[in-house]
């Protein structure tokens, strides 16, 4: 009986002291850490939106073999989801919520008995490659929380995550494709009337802001019974490496006397010009602007503002979910030769 009692008491202490220790350890948790990659935005947004690739540099799965992941149908984008099991750190469910190529990811993370999580992350171009974000932010109940003053919490996320940038920066630089070889062609581009939303944009805000800004435009021109005289359109008046802004116009051709109410004017003169037909996605065009770069310096020649990409539809049914066949052409206006 005396030793039942000692027991007891040593519960009740020890019960005491967590509940103690719970209104002394906070309640909130994150962590963000970052990394520059050698590598463009697009190709590290790749290999974190698809799920399927965290097999190859997520820390937990090489620091835990009897690991098992089972991903969904859709193995990219927002609702492409995971669920994991292991022997040793339980299991649980990761649902990518938005995805915006190729600037950020947002995560959802559901521990089983464990609570939930957010997780973000950032892709921003630098020099160098891309700066990648990783971040976490979690809430743990009262008296649970006070595992965060015994365990140290955050510096084994911190600690984690970093092991995780590290494998991920390894995984990418030595993942890079061959840049691809592109055609050239000389085009006499035609005069264009277009009708745009310009706005200085956050680089890594850009792919969000023509999900939303492309959407509404269209809809203007069908509210006002407006024909479209081509196809939606991106004009780039300015790419601020330093300010990490651009100064972006959406919209679409229409005829010469059209106007819409709360759309802008923009009318590009006809002249010569120099275009690539990328065909891929959207966040992949970077290397067809490089390549025209480097054309225009290699034969002396001075591209004048702005830089169009134009956004054909798909060519049938079977492309909508595969996004390597579509088509973007890639154009540079020419100053003219004195």
């Amino acid at each position: 009986m005396k030793t039942l009692k000692t027991v007891g008491l040593v519960v009740l202490t020890l019960l005491g002291l967590v509940l103690i220790l719970g209104a002394l350890a906070p309640k909130h948790v994150s962590t963000s850490r970052s990394l520059v990659i050698n590598a463009p935005p697009q190709a590290v947004f790749a290999a974190v939106n698809h799920l399927p690739t965290w097999n190859e540099w997520s820390p937990w799965q090489r620091r835990d073999t009897t690991t098992r992941n089972v991903f969904s149908p859709q193995k990219e984008g927002a609702g492409a989801y995971f669920t994991w099991t292991s022997k040793k750190s339980g299991a649980g469910k990761l649902t990518i919520t938005d995805s915006y190529p190729p600037d950020s990811l947002h995560l959802f993370l559901e521990f089983d008995g464990q609570g939930d999580a957010t997780s973000n992350w950032y892709f921003r171009p630098v020099e160098g490659g891309t700066e990648a974000t990783w971040t976490l932010e979690s809430d743990f109940p009262y008296p649970f929380n006070a595992m965060l003053l015994v365990m140290n919490f955050p510096e084994m996320m911190n600690k984690d995550y970093d092991e995780g940038l590290a494998l991920l920066k390894t995984y990418v630089e030595n993942n890079q494709p061959t840049p691809p070889a592109y055609t050239l062609q000389t085009i006499d581009f035609p005069a264009t009337h277009y009708l745009v939303q310009r706005e200085v944009v956050a680089m890594d805000q850009m792919g969000a802001h023509f999900q939303k800004v492309m959407p509404a435009v269209a809809t203007a021109f069908l509210d006002n019974q407006i024909k479209m005289a081509g196809v939606p359109t991106g004009l780039f008046f300015s790419w601020d490496e330093a300010n990490q802004t651009s100064d972006v116009a959406i919209g679409i051709p229409a005829a010469s006397n059209a106007l819409v109410k709360g759309l802008t004017v923009l009318d590009i003169p006809a002249g010569k010009a120099v275009a690539i037909d990328y065909i891929g996605p959207y966040e992949g065009t970077g290397t067809a602007h490089e390549a025209i770069d480097a054309y225009l310096k290699a034969n002396g020649l001075t591209a004048k503002l702005p830089a169009i990409e134009q956004y054909f539809p798909d060519p049938g049914p079977d492309t909508k979910s595969d996004p390597n066949k579509w088509l973007t052409k890639v154009i540079y206006l020419l100053e003219e030769m004195e």
